[in-house]
């Protein structure tokens, strides 16, 4: 966890701290997201303090990878047409990566893994929307420095907000598929 002037400039970063409402604004409103020295600080934010190495070398990968499921998702929803499938399949991929990895992750900081809560995903509304959706939780959560994994509540809702992204971004896959049939 950052303390004094380091949490200053996480705090100055667009939407993190007190301004969680643009952390969590979508598309071109998140400059913040593709700048690499405003991300490297979103995910030290996280670090747990005095936990120890191990702790924060998984906090690390974990918001890293938070943190690249966001950008994928970002772009699938500000791209142009064409790429859509490409960008909106690779966003799935990431969360699945997110979520194959955890539970090792877990297994390193010495947190109790629980497994992608059941029916977690929204599946009301369109593709687009769910993705839209999903992706501005998961931007929150990345925007709130005082968010540790250790906290089981937190970790729960990571997990959520990942698969529900991963979710999305097939339904909006099925959604823009050409499903006619040739004959």
């Amino acid at each position: 966890m950052f303390t004094g002037d380091s949490q200053a400039l996480v705090r100055g970063i667009p939407g993190s701290g007190d301004k969680v409402g643009s952390m969590s604004a979508s598309g071109p409103r998140r400059p913040w997201l593709y700048d690499p020295s405003a991300g490297d600080l979103l995910v030290r934010a996280h670090r747990p303090p005095s936990a120890g190495a191990a702790a924060d070398v998984v906090s690390d990968a974990v918001w890293r990878d938070v943190l690249r499921l966001v950008r994928w998702a970002a772009a699938t929803l500000d791209c142009a047409p064409d790429l859509v499938g490409g960008t909106a399949w690779r966003t799935a991929a990431t969360s699945a990566a997110l979520l194959r990895r955890l539970p090792g992750l877990c297994l390193a900081a010495g947190l109790d893994w629980s497994g992608v809560p059941a029916g977690a995903a929204d599946v009301d509304g369109s593709g687009r929307a769910r993705l839209r959706t999903a992706t501005d939780r998961l931007a929150a959560l990345l925007g709130s420095p005082d968010a540790e994994l250790g906290d089981p509540a937190l970790l729960a809702a990571v997990v959520a907000h990942v698969d529900a992204v991963g979710a999305a971004a097939i339904a909006l896959l099925a959604e823009e598929a050409d499903w006619t049939v040739r004959r």
